[in-house]
């Protein structure tokens, strides 16, 4: 026979969608406070709190009459006097009898019905439950017992976007629209749980930095199907911590990483899961280092992705690295105008290619876009020329390459897009 209280609750949850984290509270009741409730409480007030019961039951009718939260202020009492003093549930259990305004301290609970504990929910109700949290609230649950962890990795985690940034003295990570960040300080670390903008907690830890961080972050990368539509990387100063930091497995379909150097860009490159990476967008301050960007065009992780763009100036022969590509984007040296041509016949063989934009950027005039046209065999007109538009016919094809070139002073976009 099924539990009627359970079968209640369940409806409700479900209807209402009334669920917090399990690691607060997993449902919370909207209470009325009566105007003469903290009044009739005041009068109740004693001397300061000890932990024997006559005052432990004194200090929670001062909170409900403060109307602090249940959980907050029996984190507050415990940094008073200890988290032995008295276990959560019979703090609630007194917290909730005195907010309804029963103010007997000699209630005798032996008589009551022995109360629920979350182990007792049926799994159904478990699944409900944890369904309707997000995937960062879902993430606190792994850690609390076996069953509740296998129910929470039923469903499959889905972040949209994943940021994080790594610097000497901070590291933070955005989860969806959750911030989080572990700032050094001296003999341990600040760790921020940001809710808006303007509000946050904060505690402190007498862990490092880094440390601290992958204790967050090592888990959240280990859950079981882990989704994460993209992930932004950034380290915009050098750390010692850098080898901890990737010794992350990260997961992503698409990723994007700002550091100092090419080094640095192969390095966190090489810290994704190829098999799973679909776009990579690369940008470093410092790029010029040829026998590094040739390493990362070998890396499996450009070797398996369907899109990438690149802030580096690549040359003609790597072209030929790009198509397995749908759609690449990078810089280029002047060689490769010298012999447009030859550009777009290698292009025209890729399989897999549906547009490209390529980048060329000049101090000197070098190479017009007049002479470009000419080299195409367009008819280029008199006067100033800002743009160029090109029809290549892919042989043996009913399919061609649309071409846009176009002169923004000081650099050249040339836009390739296949056509049917």
């Amino acid at each position: 026979m099924k539990d009627a209280s359970w079968e209640g609750l369940s409806s409700m949850v479900v209807s209402h969608s009334l669920i917090l984290p399990v690691y607060r509270r997993l449902i919370l009741l909207q209470f009325y406070i009566p105007p003469w409730l903290p009044k009739r409480l005041a009068k109740k007030m004693s001397a300061p709190i000890n932990t024997n019961d006559h005052d432990l039951k004194t200090y929670i009718m001062n909170e409900v009459a403060k109307y602090t939260p249940s959980y907050d202020s029996y984190r507050k009492l415990c940094k008073l006097v200890g988290y032995d003093a008295i276990k959560y549930p019979d703090f609630e259990f007194w917290y909730y009898r005195f907010y309804d305004g029963e103010m007997d301290f000699d209630y005798d609970r032996s008589a009551d019905p022995v109360p629920k504990t979350i182990m007792d929910m049926s799994v159904i109700l478990m699944y409900k439950i944890t369904g309707n949290l997000d995937p960062v609230e879902r993430a606190y649950l792994r850690s609390m017992n076996k069953l509740i962890k296998d129910t929470t990795d039923s469903h499959a985690p889905i972040f949209n976007k994943i940021k994080i940034y790594v610097s000497n003295d901070s590291l933070s990570w955005h989860l969806n629209e959750k911030m989080f960040m572990c700032s050094r300080k001296e003999n341990g670390c600040l760790v921020w749980f940001f809710t808006t903008v303007n509000s946050y907690s904060v505690i402190e830890s007498d862990k490092s930095m880094m440390r601290k961080s992958l204790g967050y972050l090592r888990p959240l990368f280990k859950i079981p199907n882990i989704q994460v539509n993209h992930l932004f990387l950034a380290m915009t100063d050098p750390t010692q911590d850098l080898d901890a930091f990737l010794a992350i497995q990260f997961h992503a379909k698409s990723v994007e990483i700002s550091v100092l150097n090419i080094e640095q860009t192969f390095r966190f490159l090489s810290a994704l899961n190829p098999g799973e990476l679909e776009s990579i967008y690369l940008r470093a301050i410092e790029m010029n280092d040829r026998d590094q960007i040739s390493r990362i065009l070998e890396t499996e992780q450009l070797k398996q992705a369907k899109h990438v763009k690149l802030r580096m100036v690549l040359d003609g022969e790597d072209l030929l690295k790009f198509k397995h590509l749908r759609s690449f984007k990078f810089g280029f040296i002047p060689d490769v105008l010298a012999n447009f041509r030859r550009v777009l016949e290698i292009i025209s063989s890729f399989e897999q290619f549906e547009s490209c934009e390529l980048r060329h950027f000049y101090l000197d005039h070098d190479f017009l876009l007049r002479t470009i046209g000419e080299a195409l065999g367009e008819e280029i007109p008199f006067g100033p020329l800002k743009t160029i538009k090109h029809r290549y016919q892919i042989p043996e094809s009913n399919e061609y390459l649309k071409l846009e070139i176009e002169d923004e002073g000081s650099c050249r976009d040339i836009k390739i897009v296949k056509m049917f």
